[in-house]
C-alpha cells in the first residue's frame, strides 16, 4: 500500500498525529499502490536502487542520479553506476548538491566543518566554514541563487551566498530534529529535508515551503531504524530520493502521496506554491 499520512488543518498549520509505513516486498522494493506490484526503480513512480557502498549524499544533475560514497561521486543510470569521479582533498563527504548555474557540486564535510564547491573533475574550487558544526546536507536554490546547508547540530536550513560562502539567512525547520540531507524543488519552491529523530521521535522525510518555512508534508523514513536517513535530493519529476544509514538502498519518496482526510496528493499541495 502507499504510505498514508493523516493530516488535519488547524489555523493554517498542519498537525501530524501519526504515520504509517510503506509496504516493502521481499527484495526491499516499495510496493506500488495502484496495482500491488513493486514500483520501478526510476522514480516514476517511486522505488528503490541498490546503493553504492558507503553512500551518503544524493542529488540530481540533468535529471540523473548522483551519489557520494567515500571520496567518490557516482553517476547512476537505471540504478547502475555508469561513471565515478574521485574528489581531491575531501575525506569525509556527506552532503551533495548540484549548482546548475556554475556547473559545480556542493559538498559538505562534517569532520572538517567545511562547505566546498567541487568541479566535475573532482577538484575543490572554493571552500568555506560551515554555518554550524556537522554539515551533512547541501542543495542549490536555483530560484534565489543560494546554497542550502543543513548541519546536524542545529534544526535549521542555512542559506549561503555561492560567491562568498557567507550565511544569508537561517530558517528553523518546522518539524524534525537532528537534521540530515536536504534537496530543493525549484518548480514548487519547496525544500525537502530529512530528520534523524531521537529516542522519542522517529526519523522522517519532510517538505517545507522555501518562501514561508511552512510544513507541507512529512512521512517516516523508509525501512525505519535509528539515525536515518542521510543524503537527500529532488528528481526532475519532483520525487524525493534519500540514502539510508543502515540499509544498502536508495529510497524514493513519492510526490503523490494520498492523505485519508482530504484525499489530496503531495503534487496537488505543491501546486499551491507554484
Amino acid at each position: 500500500m502507499r504510505i498514508l499520512l493523516a493530516v488535519a488543518t488547524v489555523c493554517g498549520l498542519f498537525v501530524l498525529p501519526g504515520f504509517a509505513m510503506a509496504d516493502l516486498d521481499e527484495a526491499g522494493n516499495i510496493i506500488d499502490a495502484a496495482n500491488g506490484d513493486p514500483a520501478p526503480p526510476d522514480g516514476t513512480p517511486c522505488g528503490t536502487c541498490p546503493a553504492p557502498s558507503g553512500d551518503r549524499g544524493v542529488d540530481f544533475k540533468n535529471g540523473e542520479l548522483y551519489v557520494i560514497a567515500g571520496t567518490q561521486i557516482h553517476h547512476l543510470v537505471n540504478c547502475a553506476i555508469v561513471g565515478s569521479t574521485t574528489m581531491q582533498g575531501i575525506t569525509n563527504a556527506f552532503g551533495l548538491g548540484y549548482d546548475s548555474l556554475r556547473d559545480l557540486w556542493i559538498v559538505t564535510d562534517p569532520g572538517a566543518d567545511r562547505v566546498y564547491q567541487v568541479n566535475m573533475a573532482g577538484a575543490i574550487v572554493m571552500s568555506w566554514p560551515s554555518p554550524a558544526a556537522g554539515p551533512v546536507g547541501a542543495a542549490y536554490d536555483s530560484n534565489r541563487d543560494l546554497y542550502l546547508i543543513s548541519d546536524f547540530t542545529i534544526d535549521s536550513i542555512t542559506r549561503l551566498n555561492p560567491n562568498t560562502g557567507l550565511p544569508m539567512a537561517s530558517t528553523p525547520v518546522p518539524a524534525g530534529t537532528r537534521i540530515a540531507g536536504t534537496g530543493y524543488d525549484p518548480g514548487a519552491d519547496l525544500i525537502f529535508y530529512l530528520s534523524r529523530g531521537s529516542a522519542v521521535e522517529p526519523g522522517a522525510a519532510h517538505c517545507m515551503s522555501a518562501a514561508t518555512g511552512v510544513l507541507v508534508f512529512s512521512q517516516l523514513t523508509p525501512a525505519g531504524g535509528a539515525n536515518n536517513g542521510q543524503g537527500a535530493g529532488i528528481a526532475s519529476d519532483g520525487n524525493g530520493w534519500l540514502s539510508h544509514a543502515e540499509q544498502p538502498t536508495l529510497y524514493c519518496i513519492e510526490k503523490d502521496v494520498a492523505t485519508p482526510v482530504e484525499r489530496t496528493t503531495w503534487g496537488a499541495i505543491k501546486g499551491i506554491y507554484e
